[in-house]
């Protein structure tokens, strides 16, 4: 990843909306337009965003993030691999304890359970239609 390089002022929008979560389909959309012009084609964008790869010397877009945030947060590109096994650490504390809380949520019923299920529905159904009027 090479932090030194200068892009230009469209590659520079594209590359901030692409680090912050943006589809490359949706870039077009959240683009300004130039006066006179309509919004440009995703070729345009695709192209574009492999110029940036290409100045850049990345491949994926989460490398273009990490150059982002690394460009424009001073994030340090490389951390301690100490830091790295501590910040994992921490967010697996947590993100453990919410996901064991809403487990039961993400839980589905074996297709057995389901019969069961459907079977004491239809007995009970059953029942209350075979009461006497008296």
């Amino acid at each position: 990843m090479n932090t030194t390089v200068k892009l230009t002022k469209r590659e520079e929008q594209i590359a901030e909306l692409l680090a912050w979560g943006a589809a490359k389909k949706e870039v077009p959309d959240l683009l300004p337009v130039k006066p006179g012009r309509g919004p440009i084609a995703i070729r345009t964008v695709e192209n574009i965003i492999r110029n940036i790869y290409e100045k850049l010397g990345i491949q994926k877009v989460n490398e273009l993030s990490a150059w982002y945030f690394v460009t424009h947060f001073s994030v340090p590109a490389s951390l301690n691999p100490l830091k790295k096994r501590i910040i994992s650490i921490l967010l697996l504390l947590i993100i453990i304890p919410s996901e064991v809380a809403n487990l039961g949520y993400f839980l589905r019923p074996s297709s057995s359970a389901r019969i069961i299920k459907v079977a004491r529905i239809r007995a009970r159904r059953k029942e209350e239609s075979t009461f006497e009027i008296i």
